[in-house]
C-alpha cells in the first residue's frame, strides 16, 4: 500500500493509551541520583543523574482505558478506532477549569491556542463578556465542556482527542487533563506542558514511540548490576558504576511499574500504512527530554536530546494543519473517513454484544 506523501510524526492515529512522563516538572520537584562514577558533567559529577517520575493516569481511568482496550481491540483494528478520536476540522472545543483563577485562565488560554494557529479547531474557554471562563465541578452531571482541565490530581496528564467525552473512559464530574499544582505555582517550563497536554486534547500521541522513531531505550540492567538503592528508594547504579535498567529503574519507587507497563509507554509501536506519521522529529513537543544513561548509544541515541522541547516544532505545526485542514474538500474527506470509523465502531459493537 502506499504512503501518504506527507507524514506527520505520530499524530492522531495511534493508540490512546500514551501515560505522560513528568520530563517538564519542574526543577524543585526532580531527585538526583548517583550513576557511573568518573568525570563532569555541567558543573556536577557525573555520578549524578535525575530520576524522573513517570506519571500516568489515575487508576479510575487507567483502569477504564484497559477495559474499553481489551474489548475494542477484539471488534476492529486499531487504527480505525484512534481515526474516531479526532475532533472535527473546524470544530468549537469548549474547554473549563476547576481551580485557578483567571489570571492563571488567561495565561493557559494564549499559550495553548497556538495550536489553532495550524490546526483548523477553536478553543472556546467561554469567556466572553463578564461571565469569566468556563468551570466544570465533580458534581456534573453532564459535560461543561469538552476538555476539563484541574490542577489537583498528581502529575500531568490528558487523554487523547475524544477519549475525553467518551463515557467509557470519563465522566462529567472528572478531569480529562491535568497539571498539577499550576494553580499554586507554575513551573518555569509551564508554556511547554500545556502545549504538550494540549497536544494530547487534540490528539496527538507521544513522539517518542513512533514507529519510524529509533529510540533506543535502555531497558535491560548492565551486565552483573547489583541492585543498589538510594535514600529514596530508588535504584541506581551500584558500587561498580553498573546501571540499572529501566524496566529496573521504573519497577521500583516511585513508579512501581511492571515490565507490561514499561514496555507499553516505552516500546516502539508496530509501524503500520493505516497510521498517518511521519520520520521521527525529535524536536516534537510531543517527546519527553530523557537523560544519555536511558539509551543504549547515550549521547548518540537517535532519540537523544540535550534539552528539553519547549516549542512546537515545524512538523509539529505542519501535522497538525494536515489533521484538520482549512479547505472545503480537505474538511469534507476528513469528516467522511471520521463518519465512517464512527459508524464501524458502532457496527461492531452492536455485533460484539449480541
Amino acid at each position: 500500500m502506499k504512503r501518504p506523501a506527507f507524514r506527520k510524526p505520530i499524530a492522531l492515529l495511534l493508540p490512546s493509551l500514551a501515560v505522560a512522563v513528568a520530563a517538564f516538572a519542574s526543577a524543585q520537584d526532580r531527585q538526583t541520583a548517583p550513576d557511573n562514577a568518573g568525570g563532569q558533567h555541567n558543573g556536577k559529577q557525573a555520578n549524578e543523574v535525575k530520576l524522573r517520575v513517570m506519571e500516568g493516569y489515575p487508576n479510575r481511568i487507567q483502569a477504564r482505558i484497559e477495559r474499553r482496550k481489551r474489548s475494542s481491540s477484539r471488534l476492529l483494528p486499531r487504527f480505525i478506532i484512534n481515526v474516531s478520536k479526532r475532533w472535527e476540522p473546524g470544530q468549537t472545543v469548549k474547554i473549563a477549569f476547576k481551580g485557578g483563577d483567571d489570571t492563571l485562565h488567561t495565561k493557559i488560554a494564549e499559550n495553548v491556542r497556538e495550536w489553532t494557529d495550524y490546526a483548523n479547531l477553536k478553543f472556546d474557554f467561554g469567556n466572553s463578556g463578564s461571565s469569566g471562563y468556563r468551570t466544570w465541578s465533580p458534581s456534573d452531571t453532564s459535560f461543561k465542556a469538552d476538555i476539563r482541565v484541574s490542577f489537583d490530581q498528581p502529575g500531568f496528564f490528558s487523554l487523547v482527542g475524544t477519549d475525553s467525552i467518551d463515557t467509557d473512559v470519563t465522566a462529567p464530574g472528572e478531569e480529562s487533563l491535568n497539571l498539577q499544582g499550576f494553580d499554586r505555582r507554575l513551573p518555569s517550563d509551564w508554556k511547554a506542558v500545556s502545549l504538550h497536554e494540549f497536544g494530547h486534547a487534540i490528539g496527538f500521541e507521544h513522539e517518542h514511540q513512533s514507529p519510524v522513531g529509533q529510540c533506543d531505550f535502555r531497558f535491560d540492567d548492565d551486565p552483573g548490576y547489583r541492585p543498589t538503592r538510594d535514600s529514596f528508594d530508588q535504584f541506581i547504579p551500584d558500587s561498580r558504576g553498573r546501571r540499572p535498567g529501566l524496566y529496573t529503574l521504573l519497577g521500583g519507587p516511585p513508579n512501581n511499574w511492571p515490565q507490561a507497563v514499561v514496555d507499553f509507554n516505552l516500546k516502539q509501536l508496530p509501524e503500520s500504512h493505516a497510521y498517518d506519521i511521519g520520520p521521527f522529529d525529535k524536536d516534537s513537543i510531543m517527546k519527553y527530554f530523557f537523560e544519555s544513561f536511558m539509551f543504549v548509544s547515550g549521547t548518540s541515541s537517535p532519540c537523544f536530546t540535550d534539552s528539553e522541547n519547549l516549542v512546537l516544532s515545524s512538523q509539529d505545526k505542519a501535522g497538525a494543519a494536515k489533521v484538520y485542514p482549512k479547505t472545503k474538500a480537505d474538511i469534507s474527506a476528513a469528516s467522511q473517513l471520521r463518519a465512517r470509523a464512527l459508524e464501524d465502531v458502532s457496527k461492531a459493537k452492536s455485533g460484539h454484544d449480541q
